[in-house]
């Protein structure tokens, strides 16, 4: 065996072990999701915490604000969109659903925001 063909079995060997570890490390924080609950929708409001349900349950909301502001909020399917709202823009009706956690959608006119998070206790800390 070779000097080259050694450094490239070390090579491969060390990647290898790396793709082991992250594949287990993903494993293991899947299972802490799932434990736990799963992923959560949660909504705030320039007026602070309006509401968190779980991304698995089928659920469709108004979201109000004390200026009259709303947008109406529809989790289906383990996908979040927002569907009608009375801002000028309507950037949060066109946003594609979102289904993945950290995504957002977000209605800057009316100061909301609906993210997907890892479970409930997250969901709390935003609060």
């Amino acid at each position: 065996m070779k000097k080259g063909d050694r450094l490239l079995v070390v090579a491969l060997a060390a990647a290898l072990v790396a793709f082991g570890g992250w594949w287990l490390l993903s494993r293991v924080t899947a299972a802490g999701s799932s434990a736990e609950g799963g992923p959560v929708v949660v909504c705030q409001t320039k007026d602070g915490f309006y509401r968190a349900d779980p991304l698995s349950s089928d659920a469709t909301y108004t979201v109000k604000t004390k200026a009259g502001d709303w947008n109406v909020v529809q989790i289906k399917d383990g996908e979040v969109d927002v569907t009608k709202a009375n801002c000028a823009n309507q950037v949060c009706v066109d946003h594609d659903p979102i289904r993945q956690e950290g995504e957002q959608i977000v209605c800057l006119p009316h100061g909301m925001v609906v993210e997907v998070v890892a479970n409930e206790a997250d969901a709390t800390s935003l609060s």
